[in-house]
């Protein structure tokens, strides 16, 4: 059974993979005219954390550190630009959600999480 941190986790990959597709789904077809290389991106490591991160697969639990790592940043970023443009409290706000990826982070990196994804890769 997949802890539940785990599902969660899942999910919220899931919808990062649905509007990347999304994205890039409008690229196709010509709505947006943004570069594809950004939301294809994002729409591999997504779709490929999505399926394994539940079957507890190790390269899955590094890849997702990664990713958390990279959104993290990327919020941060989006902070200092709103407090450059002088709305600190938008800033404060995308801070804040940039905490939510350190939780992530955190999580994966604790010895029981990676005992648990290291303990199936044995079996696989």
């Amino acid at each position: 059974m997949m802890p539940w941190p785990i599902a969660l986790l899942t999910l919220f990959y899931g919808v990062i993979a649905a509007a990347s597709a999304a994205s890039v789904w409008k690229i196709i077809v010509g709505i947006s005219q943004q570069s594809a290389l950004w939301p294809i991106a994002w729409l591999a490591v997504s779709a490929a954390l999505m399926c394994g991160l539940p079957m507890l697969k190790s390269w899955a639990r590094r890849l997702a550190v990664f990713a958390s790592l990279a959104m993290m940043l990327m919020t941060l970023a989006l902070a200092a630009l709103l407090v450059m443009k002088a709305q600190p409290l938008f800033g404060l706000s995308a801070t804040l959600g940039a905490a939510v990826h350190i939780l992530v982070i955190r999580y994966l990196q604790r010895p029981m999480v990676k005992a648990y994804f290291a303990g199936t890769a044995n079996q696989s």
